[in-house]
């Protein structure tokens, strides 16, 4: 077996945790090594916000963890198209621990930073400096399900097997103990979420969907799922739907699940609803501080082209390229930018100028 690119000796990570709004550090905040949507605890830190661990020693897979999926709901996959699934193309190799996984701090009524493990070598240096927690407001739904703790310990335990099942690609059998959680327990939100994940991963977009309204079901507080929904209906085409999960997304929790305004904005735009798609592009470019969704400020451009606001719409293209300046059409966009350039200034003294086309 060639196990070229996979981590095989011991991985050190090493770090801090700092609060947003001043507050002190404690030993409570826990340190969680998220791998496609899946939990795991590592650490906890100490008084002054240290952590340091070996990967992997905490081998249990700790389902009172947030069930989150900001790491696959939306990252862009190219200008106006729906938004990718969220999995990590550039490695396939279950082998490796750190493979589509993001290490993060975990504490409640607070959003953190992430890490991204998937490229980090064992003779990397271990310290991965500060991870920042901001405090979350105006939020009514979670990426934790209330109704976790109350699973019965023969569901836990099926759901605990399935995701070890998932990590190893044993997707088959993972299937099996998810819809053994569920069936144990059908108010097993994170299990039916776990559920849609396999099944949505196996093209079986029927039973996805389901899956993922069960755990709506289940707990209609738990955001999820609503954002999976959106991202499916957005793939298959099904704009109304994703307009309408994307908008139950940002109304429970417009904090972290930046996703959401991105699929939103899409849906609107294929629905014929400039004005919708540019409030939420907005929004996303407000929350979206690291950039991860650079196709935002060229959605934003062609929306402001088509209303035919020229001075805007170079800013934001002027904003895009600087971001992806290798983008596949980068060319086109700056033929169109000198345009805008040129003749921003005439268009006011001109109202039926004729707008560039992309």
């Amino acid at each position: 077996m060639n196990n070229t690119g996979v981590n095989t000796r011991p991985i050190f990570l090493s770090g801090k945790v700092m609060f947003d709004d001043g507050t002190q550090p404690n030993p409570e905040i826990r340190i969680e090594r998220v791998c496609g949507g899946s939990p795991r605890l590592e650490a906890h830190t100490d008084s002054k916000g240290r952590f340091s661990f070996q990967l992997g020693q905490n081998s249990i897979v700790d389902t009172d963890a947030e069930d989150d999926t900001t790491n696959g709901t939306g990252r862009p996959n190219g200008q106006f198209n729906a938004p990718s699934d969220g999995i990590n193309t550039q490695s396939n190799n279950r082998m490796d621990p750190l493979w589509n996984c993001e290490l993060r701090a975990s504490y409640p009524g607070y959003r953190s930073d992430v890490v991204n493990l998937a490229e980090r070598r064992s003779l990397d240096d271990p310290e991965l400096g500060t991870i920042v927690l901001h405090r979350l407001a105006n939020v009514q739904g979670s990426t934790i399900s209330l109704t976790t703790a109350l699973a019965p310990r023969h569901a836990q335990k099926d759901y605990e097997k399935g995701v070890q099942l998932e990590e190893k690609g044993k997707l088959d059998e993972a299937e099996k103990h998810f819809e053994q959680a569920t069936a144990a327990y059908p108010k097993y939100a994170i299990a039916w979420f776990a559920l849609g994940e396999i099944e949505r991963r196996q093209g079986k977009s029927a039973e996805a969907r389901k899956a993922y309204e069960s755990a709506i079901a289940a707990d209609h507080k738990y955001v999820s799922p609503y954002d999976q929904l959106a991202l499916l209906s957005a793939r298959e085409g099904k704009w109304q739907d994703a307009a309408d999960f994307s908008k139950q997304v940002i109304q429970l929790n417009p904090v972290e699940f930046p996703g959401a305004f991105w699929c939103n904005a899409i849906a609107n735009y294929n629905l014929k609803r400039p004005d919708e798609a540019e409030a939420s592009t907005k929004e996303l470019l407000k929350l979206d501080s690291v950039h991860r969704y650079p196709e935002a400020e060229s959605m934003l451009a062609q929306i402001l082209l088509d209303k035919r606001n020229y001075p805007d719409a170079a800013t934001h293209l002027r904003a895009y390229l600087a971001l992806v300046p290798n983008a596949k059409n980068a060319d086109e966009l700056k033929q169109i930018l000198a345009k805008l350039d040129q003749t921003g200034a005439e268009s006011k003294k001109n109202p039926g100028l004729i707008a560039p086309k992309q």
